[in-house]
């Protein structure tokens, strides 16, 4: 039975790879406890030891006190039994490999366990697990998209399928939001949801602009880091329209669209790399070298929260 209040909800979280281990420290750091299953208990060691590096990276940064990071690893018990991670649970968060099959048996095996009023949610970034999950209370079925790294990054995109119910998107955006997240609610899982959609979309354009040679991928990255970068952190497309002028905006929609890459096929200029096995920070290398991958995470992490501090501090002043 669902508990009635959303600050004594359990979590379980199934999956513990970098998006698994994330969104479990995220609602261990706003004092859910968290059940974080895997199916290896080495990975679950790794697991807890990124988490806790994670806390440090906080604390060097004085996002959270040295001394809070006891009480938040005690809020996190890793788990390789499904059942025992689950059967406890009010929100359950699938974090698992990103195919069919694999997704099918763990849904399957928590149907049985669980209460019927028990959320059942995916952190899926592609997948459209409307089509082919099957559980006795569709209902209670949602997405719930985090982006990278989870603890940090404020949004969450919350994707209805065709039977979920309008008191568990509700309780996803309630759950959510109590714990500082922004939530942006999709009415059907089209592919990609908001962010990859508009996302690929930019990075398509780019890659057609920097495969024709007409620019190198560091000034096109120089060119969105300077303008995109400063505007998006405060309004979307549509806020920055208005402040352009839609007769500007409709000008550049007429002329533009006959132009611009309409190709339907992966960029040239991405699948080269990936066929050398040039996969971006994991390899080492993508369109840019990295010496030290882990500092290169460390890094990465530590601009964004320092960003996410500026731009509270600009819209909230």
């Amino acid at each position: 039975m669902r508990k009635a209040s959303i600050k004594d909800f359990e979590i379980a979280v199934l999956g513990a790879g970098t998006m698994g281990l994330c969104v479990a420290q995220f609602f261990a750091m706003n004092g859910h406890k968290v059940n974080l299953y895997n199916r290896t208990y080495a990975n679950l060691e790794k697991a807890l030891v990124q988490i806790k590096n994670n806390l440090q990276t906080l604390v060097s940064i004085n996002q959270i006190d040295e001394q809070s990071i006891p009480s938040i690893m005690a809020n996190i018990h890793g788990s390789s039994d499904l059942k025992a991670a689950v059967e406890h649970a009010d929100f359950i968060i699938e974090n698992v490999a990103e195919k069919e099959e694999i997704k099918k048996q763990i849904f399957a095996q928590i149907d049985e366990i669980c209460d019927e009023d028990v959320i059942f949610s995916s952190d899926t970034s592609t997948m459209n697990i409307y089509d082919f999950l099957e559980i006795s209370h569709p209902e209670r079925l949602i997405i719930t998209h985090f982006f990278n790294p989870a603890y940090v990054m404020p949004l969450v995109e919350i994707v209805r399928g065709p039977q979920t119910s309008d008191d568990t998107v509700a309780v996803a955006k309630e759950l959510l939001e109590s714990c500082g997240k922004k939530t942006a609610v999709i009415n059907k899982a089209i592919p990609g949801f908001i962010l990859n959609r508009i996302t690929l979309a930019v990075f398509r354009e780019a890659s057609y602009i920097a495969g024709n040679g007409w620019a190198t991928p560091e000034d096109i990255d120089k060119a969105i880091v300077s303008t995109f970068g400063p505007r998006y952190t405060f309004e979307g497309p549509f806020a920055l329209s208005d402040f352009a002028g839609l007769d500007i905006y409709e000008r550049l929609a007429t002329l533009l669209p006959p132009v611009l890459c309409s190709d339907k096929e992966c960029p040239s200029i991405l699948r080269e790399k990936t066929e050398k096995g040039l996969l971006g920070v994991k390899s080492g290398e993508g369109f840019y070298k990295y010496e030290d991958i882990a500092n290169a995470h460390k890094n990465r992490d530590t601009k964004i929260m320092k960003m996410i501090q500026a731009i509270d501090a600009v819209n909230h002043s």
